[in-house]
C-alpha cells in the first residue's frame, strides 16, 4: 500500500480543488431525496457483495455529503474501511447508470468519496485521481511530477486498476496498440470481475475495429462473450452484444438478431439499422425492418435507416412511399451541398458530411434502376 499520499489527495487535481465552492448547503436537497428507494440500494449492495447493510451505508454517505464545502469537517463513523468508501462510489455510479442521467450534486459527493478513500490509503481511490491529475491540463508541473511516481509506484505492485487506468488512456489518445498491451495485463491480475469485463469489452472491440492490418474476429468472439458472462447490464456490455450481432450477422443470423436484439432494447441506436437490413435482407421480414428503420429515422435521424426504408418499400412495390423517402434524401444532399459554401464548419461536422455524402453517392449510383421508377423522377 501506498502510505505517504496523505492530504496530498486534494492538490492532486485542480477540478477536485475547486469544487468545494460550487453548492451551498442551503441549496443543496436533501441526500435522501436524491437517492433511488432502500430495496434498489439493497440490490446494488448485494451485486457488489457489500459487507456493510444500508443502515451503515447511508451514514457513510450522509457524513460525507452534509460537508462538501468543508470536507476538513468530515467525520467518519467508526467502522469505515477505505473500501467501504469505494463500495458507496460504485452506489453512486450504478444509480447514474441505472437512471442514465447525472446530478451534479452526487456527482459531488462521488468525487469526494474517491478523495477521502485515497487518503486512507485506497490504492483504487489513488489510481483514478492520480489519471485524473495527468489528464487535467491546469495540474501544476509538481502535482503532475507526483501524480506519475504514484502511477510508477502503484505499476511496481502490480495494483490492476493501473493497467486498466493506462489501457484507457493510451486508446482515447490513439495509441490501440499499447492500450492491448495494458488491458492484457490487467486480465493476468483480474479475471472475473465487473472491471474485467470492462476491459474484456474494450479488448473484443479493439480486435474487431482496430487491430492491424485486419481483424481478429476469434479473439473479438472470445473477449465480448467474456464481457458479457462477467458483468452487469452495462454500457460494456451492451456494446458486447451489439459487436457479437456484427460478428454473427453473415454466419449465424439468429444469433445475430439476439444480441442486437439485446443491444437495441437498451437504447443503443447503432443496432437500429443492423436490425433492419438483417430483418428485410435475411428474414424478408419488411414490416420489421420498418419498424427498426423508423427508430433509426426518429431517435438520431440515421441515413441508413432511411435508405433501408426506401429499399423496403421497394421491395414491398409501394412507390409512393418510396418516393417520398427518396425525396427526403434528395433534401438531405441538397443540404450538405449548400453547407460546403459556408466557412469554419467544425470538423466532426464536415466529417459527418463526408460520411453521409459518400453514403449518398453510393445510393444514388446502386438504386438508379429503382429511382427512374419512382412517380418524381418523371416529373
Amino acid at each position: 500500500m501506498i502510505r505517504n499520499l496523505g492530504c496530498r489527495s486534494k492538490g492532486l487535481t485542480t477540478a477536485l480543488k475547486i469544487r468545494w465552492n460550487s453548492s451551498s448547503t442551503q441549496n443543496r436537497p436533501e441526500l435522501l431525496s436524491l437517492l433511488p428507494g432502500k430495496r434498489t440500494i439493497n440490490k446494488i449492495l448485494f451485486d457488489n457483495d457489500s459487507r456493510l447493510s444500508y443502515k451503515k451505508v447511508i451514514p457513510i454517505l450522509d457524513s460525507v455529503y452534509s460537508n462538501i464545502e468543508t470536507p476538513e469537517n468530515i467525520i467518519l463513523p467508526k467502522y469505515v474501511k477505505s473500501n467501504d468508501l469505494m463500495l458507496c462510489k460504485q452506489i453512486l455510479a450504478s444509480i447514474r447508470s441505472t437512471t442514465n442521467s447525472i446530478n451534479k450534486n452526487l456527482v459531488l459527493l462521488e468525487n469526494e468519496l474517491v478523495e477521502q478513500a485515497a487518503e486512507l490509503g485506497n490504492n483504487d481511490a489513488i489510481t483514478i485521481l492520480a489519471f485524473e491529475s495527468i489528464e487535467n491540463k491546469e495540474t501544476s508541473k509538481e502535482d503532475y511530477k507526483y501524480a506519475n511516481t504514484l502511477i510508477d509506484n502503484l505499476t511496481k505492485l502490480k495494483h490492476p486498476l493501473v493497467f486498466k487506468m493506462a489501457g484507457d488512456l493510451a486508446f482515447k489518445k490513439g495509441y490501440h496498440n499499447q492500450a492491448e498491451v495494458y488491458w492484457l495485463q490487467f486480465i493476468e491480475l483480474e479475471l472475473n470481475t465487473i472491471l474485467a469485463s470492462q476491459v474484456y469489452a474494450n479488448l473484443g472491440i479493439y480486435y474487431f475495429n482496430y487491430l492491424k492490418p485486419r481483424p481478429d474476429l476469434t479473439k473479438a468472439e472470445l473477449y465480448l462473450k467474456k464481457s458479457i458472462k462477467f458483468g452487469e447490464l452495462d454500457k460494456y456490455t451492451i456494446q458486447a452484444h451489439y459487436y457479437l450481432g456484427q460478428l454473427y450477422s453473415m454466419t449465424d443470423p439468429i444469433l445475430s438478431k439476439y444480441h442486437l436484439e439485446i443491444s437495441a432494447s437498451k437504447g443503443l441506436k447503432e443496432s437500429f439499422p443492423s436490425l433492419g437490413f438483417l430483418e428485410m435482407n435475411i428474414f424478408k421480414n419488411y414490416s420489421k425492418s420498418l419498424e427498426w428503420f423508423k427508430l433509426g429515422v426518429e431517435s438520431s435521424n440515421d441515413l441508413s435507416c432511411m435508405i433501408g426504408q426506401f429499399d423496403c418499400f421497394i421491395n414491398l412495390e409501394n412507390l409512393v412511399q418510396a418516393d417520398g423517402i427518396y425525396r427526403n434524401l434528395v433534401a438531405v444532399h441538397n443540404k450538405i451541398n449548400a453547407a460546403r459554401n459556408r466557412k469554419n464548419i467544425p470538423k466532426d461536422m464536415q466529417k459527418a458530411m463526408e460520411t453521409n455524402e459518400s453514403l449518398l453517392n453510393l445510393f444514388f449510383t446502386t438504386r438508379s434502376g429503382s429511382i427512374k421508377s419512382l412517380p418524381s423522377y418523371h416529373l
